[in-house]
């Protein structure tokens, strides 16, 4: 691979095949901002209020259902005293069965 970099440069030698014009890069800026076309002004449009409008909504219908999820849960919580309580009064094993019968 060598040899052949050194035939090449050899033959041909090191110039550079390439070549600009005079001035080219000082005016080529100017040249393609002109043809470049002209930017409309953004303005603020409906759009942009229906997506405020929307994240407002969102916001709120979250705030609701996490309201209502910890009213739920604090009820839970209140009747999941009622519950384990009936719970342990209702669970009789054999020997209170027993007692009972005895007790008649």
């Amino acid at each position: 691979m060598i040899q052949e970099e050194q035939y090449l440069e050899e033959t041909i030698g090191r110039k550079d095949g390439f070549r600009v014009p005079e001035g080219y890069f000082n005016q080529l800026t100017a040249s393609v901002m002109s043809q470049l076309p002209e930017r409309k002004a953004r303005t603020k449009t409906l759009y942009s209020w229906l997506y405020a409008a929307a994240c407002i909504i969102a916001v709120a219908v979250m705030s609701v259902t996490y309201y209502m999820h910890q009213q739920s849960t604090d009820e839970m919580t209140a009747d999941s005293n009622y519950y384990e309580e009936a719970a342990d009064y209702a669970m009789l094993d054999n020997m209170d069965i027993y007692a009972c019968m005895v007790d008649e």
